[in-house]
């Protein structure tokens, strides 16, 4: 008969319940006990490590970013300053320049070329000052960014790079930064 030929997964006796969607019960059962015990060991032994790894990376790349937020701020506050100097360099040039013209009479020539001289000096040494102290600024902060970026790049990719793609990968991310 055609009956025959059809493959039993319930038992055919019952027709309601759990043997109306052919389903066998012994094995439904095996594989929910088997379902249970393997997600058991992932919440066990799998899940507490990886979450404890994607916790370092995200306080690890906070701190970067915070490391990285102080250096700019720090930045910020040495062009600040800079402009500061800059502006009281150009002050003492115009009060050069109103003693000059104060003088008056027939030294008025002279006053004005010695004031624009000492003006000019007092600009030269102030810029002077000004580009040393923003290439010192810029050469701590380029080597506290090496030593970051280095830091955070074996932290994160949990190996130590050659020298060369050391610097290689540090000068990039330097150059990503100021440029």
């Amino acid at each position: 008969m055609v009956l025959s030929s059809i493959p039993q997964f319930a038992d055919s006796s019952s027709s309601s319940g759990i043997g109306a969607f052919n389903i066998n019960l012994k094995s439904f059962i095996f594989q929910l006990v088997t379902f249970v015990i393997v997600l058991w060991v992932f919440k066990r032994w799998i899940l507490p490590p990886i979450l404890r790894t994607l916790d370092e990376r995200r306080k690890t790349l906070e701190d970067s970013l915070t490391n990285a937020k102080q250096t700019e701020e720090a930045l910020a506050r040495a062009e600040a300053k800079a402009e500061e100097i800059l502006g009281r360099a150009r002050e003492q040039a115009d009060e050069a320049l109103a003693e000059a013209k104060k003088a008056g009479g027939g030294v008025v020539a002279d006053a004005e070329t010695a004031a624009a001289q000492r003006a000019g000096v007092i600009i030269k040494e102030a810029e002077a000052r000004l580009n040393e102290e923003r290439d010192k600024l810029r050469q701590e902060l380029r080597a506290e960014m090496a030593g970051l970026v280095a830091d955070a790049t074996e932290k994160i990719i949990h190996e130590k790079l050659d020298p060369k793609k050391d610097i290689s990968l540090i000068e990039r991310a330097i150059r990503g930064i100021t440029g």
